[in-house]
């Protein structure tokens, strides 16, 4: 009789709890916004393990995990509960998302799509997948269109909002891999801003190396921007990282009143050299350097590190050749140059260079010269120099395209993400109120016909 009760109870459960599904809210949704992610239909306390897997746009494999007990009711909640093992630890609704990590050591970073992803989360108890599920993450607005340049030696993609009026424009400016950084032009796009990702070598028809680029290929860039029907000249900004982001700030200082607004994310306060094993410059103007360069304390091109077991960290020769004041000054940026409000963002962690010191040492020139711009510092004191736009698979080793060694980048893909989230929304927050005083473009909007308003804000369109 007991055995004939215990069954009759274990079927009672299986036949309340039946088949485990996942529950996603949204199953489609914006790739910079956190979603609700759910697993219902469990047995109480069971030990099961969520998967995650994405293909990225060069046919790679990116993968997380996490395992969870469930609760009494047979659920797991990823915004209530911490995994007891897996690729995350700690409470973190999107845990499993800048978590991932590729399945091959070489991949160097994650290749984002041009208009979303798809995800697929799968169940498993043990060995045996129990559900799965299929959601996506829109990299852009539906009517953002993708226009490629290449014309009169200008090489980018604009992204271009629908809208019967001029739009605000940003131009987005890579580091020294080459690499245009769709994903962030395309994200930014998506708020309302017309957004020019530009390239300055590595393309074709461009130089091959970063070596004595010409700053007049900007000015160029800035003339057409001017001249596009649907950009507002009177505000155009700058999003620059890594190296793009030394270069916002020369450029602000070059053509201050063409710029409205600059984000310089992990930037340096002084100009650096090219890519070269003779040291060059890294930018000309009128076939002039615009100051001497300064220099780390080591010859990149000459290191013994720089494998994927013995990767390089710069933080402390970069700070190393400081000491060499004279010319570490002859070669600082003038900031105090710029017209326009700044909002800088720095990693305390940054292997790099150091980020956070370069962002005070431009505070302090802009100080001690008087100069009365607005400038924000957002300081993150555990993330490294992988500070981008929020919930994408990150790796804090990398191997450069352009050098082939491998560099330590600081920080953890936790800490980066935490600081990507919130440094985000406070650069949407920042073109907002720089480029659209008092609106914000609405013209994807549910109702919308590209016009603004004054409400939801950071709300892409």
């Amino acid at each position: 009789m007991k055995l004939a009760a215990s069954l009759i109870s274990l079927l009672g459960l299986v036949f309340a709890f039946g088949e485990p599904s996942f529950i996603v809210m949204p199953e489609v949704s914006w790739g910079d916004r956190e979603i609700s992610l759910k697993v219902m239909g469990l047995q109480p306390h069971e030990s099961v393990r969520l998967e995650a897997e994405l293909i990225d746009n060069q046919n790679r494999t990116w993968v997380s995990s996490a395992s969870f007990l469930a609760t009494d009711r047979g659920e797991v909640d990823l915004s209530r509960d911490s995994p007891f093992e897996g690729s995350y630890k700690g409470i973190d609704p999107m845990g499993l998302f800048w978590s991932m990590q590729p399945r091959s050591k070489e991949v160097i970073s994650f290749a984002t799509r041009n208009e979303s992803h798809s995800m697929s989360l799968k169940l498993f108890s043990g060995d045996r997948q129990r559900a799965s599920k299929e959601i996506v993450r829109l990299l852009r607005a539906p009517h953002v269109e993708r226009f490629p340049l290449q014309k009169d030696g200008l090489v980018g993609i604009l992204f271009l909002p629908h809208s019967n009026e001029p739009l605000p424009a940003v131009m987005t400016l890579g580091g020294s891999d080459g690499e245009i950084g769709e994903h962030r032009a395309q994200m930014l796009a998506s708020y309302g801003f017309a957004t020019l990702a530009l390239a300055y070598f590595g393309k074709e028809g461009l130089p091959s190396g970063l070596q004595e680029i010409p700053l007049e290929y900007f000015e160029k860039a800035l003339k057409w921007l001017h001249a596009h029907p649907l950009i507002d000249t009177s505000r155009i900004g700058l999003y620059g990282v890594s190296r793009g982001a030394e270069l916002a700030l020369i450029l602000g200082s070059l053509f201050p009143h063409a710029i409205k607004s600059i984000v310089a994310a992990l930037p340096s306060s002084v100009i650096y050299p090219g890519f070269s094993l003779i040291p060059c410059n890294a930018w000309l103007y009128q076939n002039k350097a615009l100051a001497p360069f300064a220099l780390p304390s080591f010859d990149l091109f000459l290191c013994t590190k720089g494998s994927l077991s013995n990767p390089l960290a710069l933080r402390k020769s970069i700070i190393s050749g400081m000491k060499d004041q004279q010319r570490f000054q002859e070669a600082a940026i003038p900031v105090e140059n710029l017209l326009c409000p700044l909002l800088l963002i720095s990693g305390g962690d940054d292997q790099i260079w150091p980020s956070d010191l370069f962002s005070e040492q431009i505070l302090q020139r802009l100080k001690e010269k008087g100069s009365s711009i607005s400038c924000e510092h957002l300081y993150y004191p555990k993330a490294g120099h992988q500070i981008s736009v929020p919930y994408w698979p990150g790796c804090t080793l990398y191997k450069h395209p352009q050098t082939q060694l491998w560099f330590n980048m600081g920080g953890t893909p936790q800490e980066d993400d935490l600081a990507s989230r919130d440094s985000w929304k406070k650069i949407i927050r920042f073109f907002q109120n720089t480029l659209l005083p008092r609106c914000t473009y609405m013209g994807d909007a549910p109702g919308a016909r590209g016009f603004y308003t004054e409400t939801s804000r950071l709300s892409p369109v």
